[in-house]
């Protein structure tokens, strides 16, 4: 069959990324300020309003999760699931998170328990005190558990609902039926909302490729001496996209099942190696329970402070940074997590995409993080200094530089953020791809040919924007235009929220009469 290409979705979205990568070749100090400018604007402005959304959709999860709606079968009541539970666990955990996981568990609560840009100060914390190591793991739960994961949580769930349940066209503008009718995937506003949400997940994936070609070109200077230029950039970014573009153009079943499956067995592995190796299980455990309880003790004021009590160093640079990126990804994510989910109901669907990812991520950060805390408490290495001297990519390197078999360590984990990496790309572009052609139902995949043409221009672009607008913290032009592209989709996201509401209410009405 003939591909049609949605061109008011395609060409603009893609333009745009080609844009942005002559940009960053000809003046990419003006790129990074222009992006800067923009996400300095949205936070002084929207600060508040991005905590808002992000309390907003916690609190949907927990009424879709506990409400009679909870019980709705997504594909309808006799529809079957596709993916056994573990294999639709691993695609769907994998499937959002990149290689971030891997070094933020480090370098994150590091950061906040030694202050290291002025974190702690708006709290009046001592750096390096037993309460400082409480803050870090707490506040490490707090942006990467329940809050962040209910973007997921919701987007997933109304795409899936609308699309399967209600049988309306697979695009993103979809999950605004309930608010505005079948208008929401009228030429205008479909074109407009997909194109947006395209463009969105493109770039937002350049962040994550550009964060990976951080993390590996710091390995080969701090770990192998080596002194890395623009060609082993070229080489990480090729390598890394042909990988991707293999398991999305194999497809779902075939081969983004089979990486995301082997991505979570390394998960696994690297989680066993720093706890049996990295110091004191009883001290890590110990830790990581009073910090939970620190997290709640403080639940109320994190989740409405907009930087008048944390202060600009934790709440701006962390905080609503992490809200606005995971804003970039949520809406075309949610479709393919919506894909996984047929034949499952709605609660089904919201323990494995928010309740089970987020307590992976607090195990995660619980081990991670208190190894480097014990390490650095105990003078084992200045992960800290390391951070401050040469950026946060580095904090990785230097904890398992400190480890047991730390020769062989070193590349495993190299090779774990690469797949994960790609794990997290292939369903992105697949998900892109087909966003970008006509009349799909559902579950179809776009050609080969748009996925290749996709994933080279997103390779392209990282590798430009990490080489030639780098900036003072190596990866300026990547951060401030993902969050750009998040404070844009924070519209879309409010829209999302309303329609999910009114969805839930429309449902519950209609039971209550039946």
């Amino acid at each position: 069959m003939k591909v049609k290409l949605r061109t008011s979705v395609f060409v603009p979205a893609f333009g745009i990324v080609l844009l942005a990568g002559v940009a960053g070749l000809v003046d990419n100090q003006l790129l990074i300020s222009f992006f800067q400018g923009i996400f300095e604007g949205a936070y002084e402005n929207f600060g508040w309003l991005y905590q808002l959304i992000t309390l907003a959709l916690f609190i949907l999860c927990l009424v879709l999760m506990f409400s009679k709606m909870g019980d709705v079968r997504i594909g309808g009541k006799d529809a079957k699931p596709k993916y056994s539970f573990w294999s639709w666990f691993a695609m769907s955990l994998t499937g959002g998170i990149g290689a971030s996981l891997v070094s933020s568990s480090i370098s994150q609560p590091i950061t906040f328990f030694e202050s290291v840009w002025g974190e702690l100060d708006g709290y009046g914390i001592e750096a390096g005190s037993v309460e400082a190591a409480l803050f870090a793991l707490g506040r490490t739960f707090h942006e990467w558990s329940f809050f962040p994961y209910a973007f997921y949580g919701v987007c997933g769930v109304s795409i899936a609902y609308v699309c399967y349940n209600m049988h309306k066209p697979v695009n993103v503008s979809s999950s605004l039926v309930p608010l505005f009718g079948d208008r929401a995937n009228g030429k205008g506003i479909a074109s407009v909302v997909d194109a947006l949400a395209v463009l969105s997940l493109a770039l937002a994936l350049v962040g994550t490729l550009g964060t990976f070609i951080g993390l590996a070109t710091s390995c080969m200077k701090s770990v192998y001496g080596l002194d890395p230029g623009k060609g082993a950039m070229l080489a990480v970014m090729a390598v890394t996209t042909v990988l991707y573009l293999i398991s999305s153009i194999s497809g779902v079943d075939k081969g983004i099942k089979f990486f995301a499956n082997l991505n979570f067995r390394f998960y696994v592995f690297l989680m066993a190696v720093f706890l049996i190796f990295g110091g004191s299980i009883a001290g890590i455990l110990s830790k990581s329970v009073t910090s939970l309880g620190y997290w709640i003790q403080n639940l109320p004021m994190w989740s409405f402070d907009t930087g008048e009590v944390g202060g600009p160093a934790l709440v701006k640079w962390w905080t609503i940074y992490n809200w606005m990126f995971w804003m970039a990804f949520a809406p075309v994510t949610g479709i393919f997590l919506a894909q996984l989910s047929y034949g499952h109901t709605i609660r089904e669907t919201l323990i494995v995409n928010w309740i089970l990812p987020s307590v992976f991520a607090i195990v995660w950060m619980t081990i991670f993080g208190g190894v480097a805390i014990e390490m650095q408490t105990a003078g084992v290495v200045d992960i800290a200094g390391d951070m401050a001297a040469g950026g946060t990519y580095v904090a990785i390197w230097s904890v398992l530089n400190h480890l047991p078999l730390s020769q062989i360590l070193v590349p495993i984990t190299l090779f774990i953020m690469l797949l994960s990496f790609s794990t997290s790309a292939d369903n992105s572009i697949t998900v892109i791809s087909a966003l970008c052609v006509k009349g799909r139902r559902i579950g179809d995949e776009a050609p080969w040919w748009l996925k290749a043409v996709w994933g080279v221009a997103i390779g392209l672009l990282s590798f430009l924007l990490m080489a030639f607008a780098a900036g003072s913290k190596g990866n300026d032009g990547v951060r401030y235009m993902v969050v750009t592209m998040g404070s844009i989709l924070s519209v879309l996201v409010i829209l999302q929220i309303a329609a999910t509401a009114r969805l839930i209410y429309r449902y519950h009405k209609q039971a209550d009469r039946a």
